[in-house]
């Protein structure tokens, strides 16, 4: 490492040799002129510099040390960027209304086709909130049936009183549909995944491979397989619908991922979500799901990291051991919306406050822990998880 660090041109060429973080949704591979390859997310360009963010730290990295392939991919990232954000300050978000118990979509959208250019290859659809970039013609009766999803977890993060203010944004959110798995990973989709939410400094996009949403070819023409409804969709939807400041240092990974496991072991079906049902995302945690697949399988008595160590890990170090921190970070993030205290959530409210606020680790845990030592909190959701046959020994 010393000595490949003695012929390195810059610093800022210096992350290429630093130890390999785990792949995840909003990452790529970078290579620079030397041949380094490093994986990363793009969250900003400033200038003539593309700022990468590691294990939670940004590293500004001047463009024209990296690859054509890579100076490409920021030239387009540029384009595609999302409008600007700041008639958010205008949006109160919900705060105050009642834990939801039952979420429909409005099954009675209307679909609105926008393009269709069969020269181009380019098809779009619009549902309520949604706008839905194809790659193949579809009928709009296809399009409603899987816009469902879309809308009923929208639906969803707006009934949810954690102030959210960007499912209530005036513009759609833009959801990329492709009709082969190739098409989809060489556009960005990670091997073997059902869809991905790529970020771009906290705004973007979804990309999803029509299978993932039962869509089948049936003759010229599509169809959906209403058995196959694929709602692990529901927590990338619920990453491109979560507010900026709720991805800081010290709330990305355990409540960012667990609000999205959340949302989505939340009894979906038909366009509704059954907020109340327990014992999926129970099921989904401790086991394989209520399906025998797809769970984090913790298993109903297992060892938990310290908690503060837990929840102030940067992000990266958090996918090192994904299938743990996934389903112990729903855990969690059930706790605080239905366990603490009073059961009235107003613990991570405030804490979700403090956010907006930009509030910084270690005062951010303030309202977490509500007068508690980490100790006494851990012993609280140990109680509470015990009452409901989970079995949790932190370190």
């Amino acid at each position: 490492m010393t000595q490949d660090r003695l012929f390195l041109r810059s610093a800022l060429v210096a992350i290429f040799f630093a130890a390999t973080l785990s792949a995840e949704a909003e990452s790529r591979s970078w290579t620079n002129d030397a041949g380094k390859t490093i994986q990363a997310e793009l969250v900003d360009v400033e200038g003539d510099k593309a700022v990468l963010n590691m294990n939670g730290n940004n590293f500004p990295v001047p463009i024209n040390t990296l690859s054509e392939a890579d100076q490409e991919f920021i030239k387009n990232w540029k384009k595609s960027a999302p409008s600007d954000s700041s008639g958010d300050a205008n949006i109160a978000g919900n705060w105050d209304s009642e834990w939801p118990k039952i979420v429909s979509a409005d099954v009675s959208q209307d679909i609105e086709i926008l393009k269709e250019d069969e020269a181009e290859g380019e098809y779009i659809y619009a549902s309520d909130h949604y706008e839905f970039i194809c790659d193949v013609k579809l009928n709009a009766s296809v399009v409603k049936r899987f816009s469902l999803l879309f809308e009923a977890t929208n639906q969803f993060i707006r009934e949810l009183p954690i102030g959210m203010v960007k499912p209530f944004r005036e513009e759609r959110h833009k959801i990329h549909l492709f009709e082969s798995y190739t098409s989809y990973t060489s556009a960005g989709g990670p091997a073997g995944s059902a869809g991905v939410y790529i970020s771009r400094g906290g705004e973007g996009d979804i990309l999803v491979p029509l299978t993932s949403l039962g869509v089948k070819k049936v003759g010229s023409n599509f169809s959906v397989d209403y058995d196959k409804e694929n709602t692990t969709l529901s927590h990338e939807i619920t990453h491109q619908i979560t507010d900026k400041e709720y991805y800081a240092l010290g709330s990305r990974g355990w409540f960012t991922e667990g609000v999205s496991e959340y949302v989505a072991q939340s009894g979906y079906r038909s366009g509704k979500f059954n907020v109340n049902d327990l014992q999926k995302l129970k099921d989904y945690v401790t086991a394989y799901g209520e399906d025998g697949k797809g769970g984090r399988a913790l298993g109903e008595e297992f060892e938990a990291p310290n908690l503060e160590d837990f929840m102030t890990q940067d992000y990266g170090r958090f996918l090192e051991n994904s299938m743990f921190n996934y389903g112990f970070a729903a855990l969690v993030v059930y706790y605080y919306f239905h366990m603490d205290q009073e059961k009235d959530a107003a613990n991570i409210k405030n804490f979700l406050k403090g956010l907006k606020e930009g509030k910084k680790i270690p005062e951010m845990y303030e309202p977490l822990l509500a007068g508690r030592s980490w100790d006494e909190m851990e012993a609280d959701i140990t109680k509470a998880w015990r009452s409901r046959g989970v079995r949790i020994r932190f370190q």
